[in-house]
């Protein structure tokens, strides 16, 4: 007595089935690139260094934004903006320069570049201290940054919390 072979198993097919299917296909074969620079250890502006240049009270900040960038990204432009909402925030508490700085960036590129938007994560961290000096106003490292080449639209930046 011959046995007929189990039967597979039916899925009907449903647009809602396909389109689930080609969003689990897409997500495991997405491997996005991404571009990480970061400063290195923390440092102060050579203006700042030296005894007496900054008081020794010194109070930890950390600044974290989220950008959303067209057609290219330039991170010393990104930079400067997260120093300055970090030197804000260093002034509501008195502060009026920044030093021990050191700073992360991570892009991810998309896929298609004419179409898409690049996401640039920064973390700038740096303790706020007083000075008689001016603050530089500059980030540091500026030399190990990984740019997007290209003219830099930001779309949007949030603020994340930590």
């Amino acid at each position: 007595m011959l046995s007929s072979p189990p039967s597979p198993i039916r899925i009907p097919l449903t647009i809602s089935t396909v389109a689930n299917a080609l969003v689990k296909l897409r997500r495991s074969t997405s491997k996005a690139e991404s571009i990480d620079s970061t400063s290195g250890e923390p440092q102060t502006h050579p203006l700042l260094q030296g005894e007496g240049a900054t008081s020794k009270r010194k109070v930890p900040l950390v600044q974290c934004d989220l950008f959303f960038c067209r057609d290219a990204v330039d991170v010393p432009k990104l930079l400067r903006g997260s120093r300055a909402s970090l030197l804000e925030k260093a002034e509501n508490i008195g502060a009026n320069v920044l030093v021990d700085e050191s700073w992360e960036c991570s892009i991810r590129v998309p896929r298609d570049r004419r179409h898409g938007s690049f996401k640039v994560q920064v973390r700038y961290n740096a303790s706020a201290s007083r000075s008689s000096l001016s603050d530089p106003q500059k980030p540091v490292a500026l030399d190990r940054v990984q740019n997007v080449s290209g003219l830099m639209t930001i779309v949007d930046r949030e603020e994340l919390s930590l």
